[in-house]
């Protein structure tokens, strides 16, 4: 017999659920905007503490973060159009 093993019960039915790509690549965009939400609450409380250039790099990730948006955006607007 080559089924699974689950809880001592026979299982029914196709063992193999298919899901869909779309549902990890939303957890995946659900996760880095977790982390850079994190970091961005790091940032703002620290702000006014960094240096010059840590301030600059901010700024330039927050605007690579800025973009990646907006191409994200307009690319879904594009997929519905």
């Amino acid at each position: 017999m080559e089924t699974t093993y689950e809880c001592g019960s026979e299982p029914i039915g196709d063992a193999h659920v298919q899901f869909r790509f779309q549902y990890y690549a939303f957890a995946i965009i659900f996760v880095v905007f977790d982390l850079v939400t994190t970091f961005m609450m790091i940032w703002a409380v620290a702000f006014s503490n960094l240096s010059p250039s840590a301030q600059m790099w901010m700024l330039i990730f927050l605007g690579v973060l800025l973009l990646g948006v907006t191409y994200a955006l307009k690319k879904e607007e594009s997929i519905w159009i």
